[in-house]
């Protein structure tokens, strides 16, 4: 996903470098940029769409989450039940090391824990009301003592061709995993 999404916004991508904070302002008013930082930024900017999700309550759209491990997922499980609830489909993809509480809109993508994508964490919401993605590689690993501390490259868009590019990648990677 990362990949795919530096491809896709080479040209109109702008480099914040290494940041140690970031801004609602920088999310809000940038349309397309990368940068690099640990993980409480890319806990916010992902908070920040899961909230916007939340405040826009109607059925339709889809959500494309990667959690690396499902374990991550467990401190904000509840959020993510909500906004299943108001969404048309919630696709969470991980390592299955946790078993998510079942939902009639969500569906759980496993991941090898040897492949790319289960180092990576993106956000992407697709819906008449919310195009933006946020997507993110791990540069770390889970091997580091404190996981808070890991580092990020990412890429934050609202782009809304590149975030149905994205919502499009996402959903070939989905069904690959089902004819596995």
């Amino acid at each position: 996903m990362f990949d795919h999404a530096l491809a896709s916004a080479s040209e109109r991508v702008e480099d914040l470098g290494t940041v140690a904070l970031i801004s609602r302002r920088d999310f809000d008013e940038r349309v397309t940029f990368r940068f690099r930082a640990r993980v409480p930024c890319l806990e916010y900017f992902s908070l920040l769409i899961e909230n916007a999700l939340l405040l826009r309550t109607h059925r339709g759209g889809r959500l494309y989450v990667g959690f690396e491990k499902l374990s991550r997922m467990e401190p904000v499980v509840d959020r993510y039940m909500r906004i299943a609830d108001i969404s048309e489909r919630v696709y969470v993809f991980g390592e299955p090391d946790w078993k998510p509480p079942r939902h009639p809109n969500l569906r759980v993508v496993k991941l090898d824990g040897g492949l790319r994508l289960a180092r990576e964490w993106f956000v992407v919401a697709d819906s008449p009301s919310l195009g933006v993605a946020l997507v993110g590689v791990d540069e770390d690993g889970f091997s580091v003592p404190v996981l808070e501390e890991r580092t990020f490259s990412a890429l934050k868009t609202h782009d809304p061709a590149l975030v149905q590019s994205l919502a499009a990648a996402a959903e070939s990677l989905i069904d690959d995993s089902f004819r596995a």
